[in-house]
């Protein structure tokens, strides 16, 4: 839930949403979600439709910045449970 300077790595979290939730209209955005069990909004990396992620089931990817932020994050999302099913830890840095 911080920045993440620019010369630092940067890790992603990949997440699925539950059945029913769509958002396609922000596809290949970065748009604010709120987390409700943590009353504040975070930068959620909204998937493109037809990118290499989307056919792997990925609907988009939280930016952390360490394993120990990884941890936070995924005990938020099993708390999140009317929007996530699944999430799985990205193990390269992102660009």
């Amino acid at each position: 839930m911080k920045n993440i300077k620019e010369d630092k790595p940067c890790f992603g979290l990949n997440v699925k949403f539950k059945e029913g939730i769509d958002i396609n209209e922000d596809e290949g955005k970065i748009i604010s979600l709120n987390l409700t069990s943590r009353n504040t909004s975070v930068p959620f990396i909204v998937v493109a439709i037809g990118s290499e992620a989307k056919q792997q089931g990925i609907d988009g990817i939280f930016a952390i910045c360490s394993e120990k932020c990884g941890t936070k994050m995924k005990s938020t999302l099993d708390k999140e449970i009317d929007l996530f099913s699944s999430y799985s830890t990205i193990l390269s840095e992102l660009m």
